[in-house]
């Protein structure tokens, strides 16, 4: 089970190329589902992890995988930023009713988007459980779209770039299947770690 979930993976790191503009396409697409709230339950990190596993963190691969979803996130921002700027406060008591936690998290995070655009809408975003609420809180707001793209940009390209990174350090270190389960067990740890400071940090901003 095992090597034929390892090939597949590989089989699609291989076909992602400017020869298939289909695969292309289908990276596009989880873009923007991704960005708009669909779940996919870390199929695109584990995707983005073994590409730079199997052809390295600098291939063509992983330069169109990152290209392709950088331009999906941000057209499905793109999307929840034009909806809420048109459909205002309507918009966020419908999903409220769906998900009570939204407005919450949206009205803190309002209070903070208009100090620093940007970086807010950086770290927001690299929060697990607040990808949208950046697009919704910047439409509603109104900022301007060129500070809100920025943020989208730099938030898509660091969160791939840790997933390359892990998958160059697996690349790279490992050298049996004791070895390699060590150094899973780490990076989950470090990146656990990471995301759990991150969403303290935020989270004790939102509640200043």
């Amino acid at each position: 089970m095992i090597n034929w979930f390892h090939e597949l993976l590989s089989q699609l790191t291989y076909s992602v190329s400017l020869g298939n503009p289909g695969g292309l396409a289908t990276l596009f697409l989880l873009g923007i589902l991704s960005d708009i709230g669909v779940p996919f339950f870390f199929l695109l990190e584990t995707f983005l992890f073994f590409a730079s596993y199997y052809v390295g963190p600098l291939s063509i691969h992983v330069l169109l995988i990152v290209v392709m979803l950088l331009i999906g996130r941000e057209c499905g921002a793109a999307v929840l930023y034009w909806l809420s700027s048109t459909l205002g406060n309507p918009l966020i008591r419908w999903i409220g009713k769906r998900f009570p936690r939204v407005p919450q998290d949206l009205e803190r995070f309002r209070t903070r988007l208009s100090e620093r655009t940007v970086v807010a809408v950086t770290v927001v975003r690299l929060t697990p459980g607040l990808l949208q609420v950046p697009s919704l809180a910047a439409g509603v707001m109104r900022l301007p779209y060129w500070r809100f793209v920025a943020g989208v940009a730099i938030s898509s390209v660091i969160y791939d770039i840790a997933f390359i990174i892990f998958g160059l350090l697996a690349r790279i270190g490992l050298q049996n299947l004791a070895q390699q389960m060590r150094i899973y067990f780490a990076i989950g740890l470090v990146a656990v770690i990471i995301a759990a400071i991150i969403w303290f940090t935020v989270r004790r901003g939102f509640r200043r």
